[in-house]
C-alpha cells in the first residue's frame, strides 16, 4: 500500500457518505452519517496490515471496497 492508495480509500470513503477528518495525531478518522466514529487509517502505510484491518472495520460499518 502507499499513501496514494489511502488517498484513494478517504475519496471513495466520502462518495459513499461517510466523513473524513485528520485527527491530532495524524490519522485520518472516519464517521459515519450520524457522526459516530467508525474507525481509522493509518496516516502512513508503514504497516500493511494496518491498512487492512482498518479497511476491514470500515466494510462492517458498510463501506464497499473495492469500489464496482
Amino acid at each position: 500500500m502507499s499513501r496514494k492508495d489511502i488517498a484513494k480509500i478517504r475519496r471513495e470513503l466520502e462518495q459513499q457518505g461517510f466523513e473524513v477528518t485528520v485527527g491530532g495525531s495524524g490519522h485520518w478518522k472516519v464517521y459515519d452519517a450520524d457522526g459516530h466514529l467508525i474507525g481509522a487509517l493509518p496516516a502512513t502505510p508503514s504497516d500493511p496490515r494496518g491498512v487492512l484491518n482498518a479497511i476491514a472495520v470500515l466494510r462492517r460499518a458498510g463501506f464497499v471496497w473495492p469500489p464496482q
